[in-house]
């Protein structure tokens, strides 16, 4: 695997072919599937405290195992779903972080009284529009912004959980809705 132009060794992205072909051909990508959409915030939420790489290699499995990433399925689960969950090898063991997820598909149910859904709400944040930072190095991504803590703000008001300004820029970006690619590293 050659390391993407103009980044060194240590840049996330080049650990590995996986990571490599997640940032050049998924992350940052503008997204608008509720399911997709759903799945990225509550991987995100799994990978708190951890890396996103065991995440990603679980992408798949995670899927299955939260009914399609479904967010009606997913609310009316109780806990026998809970407890099938916590015995799951694909999902992360921690109770705060699948009680999040189970927050989160109940918060995007409840979405759709003052929004059409989930895509609906994540992009009102930026009207839309893709926020494409253009940095020239690693060192110049951020890890949060004020988008991300006025978002996480909201989204706590709303039921989510697990959700700081941190993982909520990540969320951001694995959902194209910010662009922190490294223009060197895409020519």
């Amino acid at each position: 695997m050659e390391l993407l132009p103009n980044t060194d060794a240590k840049f996330w992205a080049n650990r590995n072919a996986l990571l490599q072909d997640y940032y050049l051909h998924d992350w940052g990508m503008p997204k608008h599937d509720n399911r997709d959409l759903l799945g990225l915030l509550v991987m995100e939420i799994m990978s708190a405290g951890l890396n996103w790489e065991m995440i990603l290699k679980r992408r798949d499995a995670l899927t299955e195992a939260f009914a399609g990433w479904d967010a009606g399925t997913i609310a009316a689960w109780g806990e026998a779903d809970f407890d099938r969950l916590m015995t799951d090898p694909s999902v992360i063991h921690n109770r705060m972080k699948i009680e999040a997820a189970f927050a989160a598909a109940r918060a995007t149910v409840a979405l759709t009284g003052e929004y059409r859904d989930l895509d609906d709400y994540v992009w009102s944040f930026t009207a839309g529009e893709q926020i494409q930072n253009h940095p020239t190095a690693a060192d110049q991504v951020p890890n949060h912004s004020k988008l991300s803590k006025w978002m996480a703000t909201d989204m706590k008001g709303r039921g989510f959980k697990f959700v700081g300004p941190v993982i909520v820029y990540n969320y951001l970006e694995a959902a194209g809705v910010i662009d922190d690619h490294i223009e060197s590293a895409l020519q």
